[in-house]
């Protein structure tokens, strides 16, 4: 007998040629069988359009720059899913809370297991130890379910960016797992004891967490994002539509409708949507009611929306989304760091095509080698051995994550030189400083110290510093080579020191409070503006600096300063490592450089003070990237340590241009 291909059993159940299996696994969804749903092929579509944006706006594709939304996506599809089989299980007397996690368990952990060993693996075998650090806790959390709140509690505004945390995508899975603990229980006593109310309580809860994540999303936008209160409106929403809360569509024209308008409300979030804007909150509202209202309006599978997203293709990468989304982050980010070393930039859409591949490729293997054979035969356990299968392979890997970094430094043992140059990347601001400045964590002028930060005195100079964090890491070096000068300073993170331009609520009312209020009441001796210009903000500065000069002897702008795209930290240690001085030139950006060009043109030529960093950095072209002891004179992309201050500041004052 001839054996079976392979591919053309993987397009069969793809329903590419060949009847469909009912699989309906999202990211995070469950399978049930099909005594309690009917298979929706729109579904699986709708999670193509879920996992596709998160993909491209993970790869820096401008067009999608609200891809993130496809998260809300997946959560509005899981709750639907999982609590229509709950219910119908309820209902008929048939629910085990402990088949419940075992269906759990055999979704989730295999794929996710399997990727965080891969992972492991990788960042053990080709990364620094200074990832094997980062990666270690980050793995553990994620084995754990509970890597939304590492995330949550060690978000810094200073810490690594989100560009080299390679399991950063598990927070969506940690907050969907700490859902369905609560949430079955909730449901079941809600049953048992306000059965006449139940839809009344879900509609509570559901306005209740949406209330908080509005409020939330205002006032700390990490807790808004990380944590289940802020988000598990969400899920609940698909949980309304599967409890029947939403009366059934009679009419086909409105359903028509509703299903397009969904689609919609998606694409039109995907392509609209900033990173920058506050997310959550009620922002959310578009993506999840869009989602809903597919997933209620397609239940007549001949309508328009429906039939498009029950294409063949469309509905195969939704049968492999929950991979895709798994895989093609770690691929993303580790790939950055092999491209770093080899001296290739992870930009050029090469690269992109190549990550976009390796992703796809890695989620079709996991889809079917992994998924498909751990909630199906031959790899089907018993519940018992299911769960304590689970928590070995838990065990194991958490283990495993407490050893990477040890072994890892023992695998490269680095000179002693390299060691401390990379130990930089630990480099953080003094508490004083964060005080002087407002974060996404202390998103509101009342955690700014107006005392302290703006308290002028009698006896020197007052010099006043306004600007983002490209400002507040100067405060050191400027106060520290000037002890004549009283330096006070307001800066946020993102807060360029512009008169009325619209931004985050700390950005907006510290300006406001400094132009309208404070700075009018006083006279300064010098007034410095700094921040991460960009060309467009180039007439506003000379705005601003004209309605400053009323209330100080001199207005000076500090221009943009050196940048590379990868950490200087990691750069100088690859260099050093490799024998290869060139590599840390080759990632300098030089848009910095045609920045401060442009800037130093037009504002002298407008007769407003400007002083070139990036010269000050790289005086006659040559850049200094340590300081007198050989560390990083920044300790990221750009940030400045205290002896980068330091020194940027003595070649201000050498130039005189104080």
């Amino acid at each position: 007998m001839a054996r079976p291909n392979p591919l053309l059993q993987l397009l069969s159940a793809a329903g590419i040629g060949g009847a469909v299996s009912w699989l309906p696994a999202a990211a995070g969804s469950d399978t049930a069988s099909a005594a309690h749903a009917k298979y929706r092929p729109d579904i699986d579509g709708l999670r193509a359009v879920a996992v596709l944006p998160v993909v491209f706006y993970h790869l820096n594709i401008s067009l999608f720059s609200g891809g993130f939304v496809g998260v809300d996506v997946f959560f509005v599809i899981s709750g639907y899913l999982i609590t229509s089989l709950i219910s119908a299980e309820m209902h008929e007397g048939t629910y085990s809370i402990t088949r419940f996690y075992v269906r759990r368990a055999r979704r989730i952990f295999p794929a996710l297991f399997v990727m965080g060993a891969v992972s492991a693996l990788f960042v053990f075998l080709f990364c620094l130890p200074s990832e094997a650090k980062r990666f270690s806790s980050t793995l553990a959390a994620a084995t754990l379910f509970a890597s939304n709140f590492y995330f949550f509690f060690t978000s810094d505004y200073f810490a690594p960016g989100a560009e080299a945390q390679p399991l950063l995508h598990t927070w969506s899975l940690a907050v969907e797992e700490q859902f369905y603990i609560f949430f079955p229980l909730i449901l079941w006593l809600v049953r048992r004891y306000l059965a006449a109310r139940e839809k009344l309580v879900m509609i509570a809860l559901a306005l209740l967490s949406l209330a908080i994540s509005a409020w939330l999303v205002r006032v700390d936008r990490t807790a808004a994002f990380y944590l289940l209160h802020s988000r598990a409106w969400e899920l609940l929403l698909g949980a309304l539509l599967a409890i029947g809360t939403v009366p059934a569509i009679r009419s086909r024209a409105l359903a028509n409708a509703l299903g397009i308008i969904g689609l919609a409300l998606i694409v039109g979030s995907v392509l609209l949507y900033k990173e920058q804007m506050a997310f959550p909150g009620l922002a959310a509202l578009a993506p999840c009611v869009g989602a809903a209202l597919i997933i209620h309006a397609g239940k007549e599978s001949s309508l328009l929306a429906s039939r498009a997203l029950s294409l063949a293709p469309v509905r195969f990468i939704g049968l492999i989304s929950y991979s895709l989304y798994l895989w093609h982050w770690p691929i993303d980010v580790l790939s950055r760091y092999v491209a770093f070393w080899y001296g290739w930039d992870p930009d050029l859409k090469p690269h992109k095509v190549v990550v976009l591949a390796l992703s796809l490729v890695c989620a079709i293997l996991s889809w079917h080698f992994v998924e498909k054979p751990f909630r199906q035969r031959p790899y089907r356990f018993g519940s018992f051995a299911t769960l304590s299968t689970s928590a070995a392979v838990m065990a194991a890997l958490v283990v495993l994550a407490g050893a990477i970094y040890p072994l890892s430094q023992r695998l490269w043992s680095m000179p002693q030189d390299a060691e401390r140059v990379l130990a930089t990347l630990d480099y953080r601001p003094s508490e004083s400083q964060k005080a002087c400045f407002l974060n996404p964590q202390t998103n509101e002028l009342r955690y700014f110290d107006q005392a302290g930060c703006l308290a002028l005195s009698d006896t020197k100079k007052n010099w006043l510093l306004l600007g983002d964090s490209h400002a507040s890491d100067l405060w050191a070096g400027l106060s520290g080579v000037n002890p004549q000068v009283n330096l006070m300073q307001g800066t946020g993170s993102g807060c360029k020191p512009l008169i009325d331009i619209p931004g985050e609520r700390r950005c907006t009312e510290l300006m406001n409070f400094l132009f309208s209020d404070f700075i009018p009441k006083h006279h300064f001796e010098l007034i410095l503006l700094s921040a991460r210009w960009s060309p467009g903000n180039i007439d506003k500065l000379k705005q601003t600096a004209e309605a400053l000069k009323p209330y100080a002897d001199r207005v000076i702008v500090l221009g943009p300063r050196v940048e590379y795209k990868q950490d200087l930290p990691w750069l100088l240690t690859a260099s050093m490592l490799k024998h290869d001085p060139s590599l840390v030139n080759r990632f300098r950006l030089t848009k910095q450089r045609q920045t401060d060009r442009l800037f130093a043109d037009q504002l002298r030529q407008d007769g407003i003070g400007y002083i070139s960093l990036y010269s000050a950095i790289c005086p006659e072209g040559q850049c200094r990237v340590t300081d007198q002891d050989g560390l990083p004179l920044a300790f990221d992309y750009g940030h400045l340590t205290r002896s980068g201050s330091l020194f940027v500041a003595q070649q201000i004052k050498k130039s005189g241009a104080l």
